[in-house]
């Protein structure tokens, strides 16, 4: 594994957490059937989980939410996908079941059984990194996801007369309006300043 993602992905993460050394390790896995590399512009990076992994992919591909080609299906499964935008064609890269007899460790991260120390995801993260392909399962697989250029039309929100774009917009009869004004925000406003 090229040393300068392995630093990128603890720089992006804070450390070298489990799931961002086999973040790391997937993604490589994966790079390699589909005989790309990290930057490729039609490369399109799926995580199974909301959680380190995610990071680690970003890191790894190049893959990246602001260039709409990094998305999340949290399914809470250790796995993920690379693909192609343009054949949709890819990777799917999950842990086997049986990876947790790796190491003490590795059988104490998986299954839950307690915390790990910082010196024990240090450990176990170092030992994800070149973590033997026996222990993945790998598919090829058709994607069914392209990268999330927003191209559509701005328009004002009748409520919030803040700019949205067309695509994704809320219509109340001729009304236009965005989704926070609809209800359906992720926050609640307390005040406006």
């Amino acid at each position: 594994m090229d040393k300068k993602i392995v630093n990128l992905a603890i720089d992006l993460h804070g450390h070298l957490a489990p799931g961002i050394a086999l973040g790391l390790r997937m993604s490589e896995l994966a790079l390699v059937r589909m005989k790309t590399k990290k930057g490729d512009k039609y490369l399109i990076g799926i995580s199974e989980t909301a959680r380190c992994l995610a990071d680690a992919m970003q890191a790894a591909t190049g893959c990246t939410l602001g260039h709409g080609s990094a998305f999340v299906e949290d399914y809470g499964k250790l796995a993920l996908t690379l693909g192609d935008a343009r054949t949709k064609k890819g990777v799917r890269v999950a842990l086997k079941d049986e990876a947790n007899k790796h190491s003490t460790l590795m059988n104490k991260w998986m299954m839950r059984l307690g915390k790990l120390s910082h010196e024990e995801e240090e450990e176990l993260g170092m030992q994800l990194v070149d973590m033997d392909e026996k222990h993945f399962l790998i598919q090829d697989v058709e994607i069914n996801k392209g990268q999330n250029f927003e191209k559509s039309g701005i328009v004002t929100c009748k409520e919030c007369r803040e700019l949205v774009p067309e695509s994704l917009i809320e219509r109340k009869g001729n009304e236009i309006y965005c989704k926070p004004c609809t209800g359906t925000a992720y926050y609640k406003l307390l005040r406006t300043s």
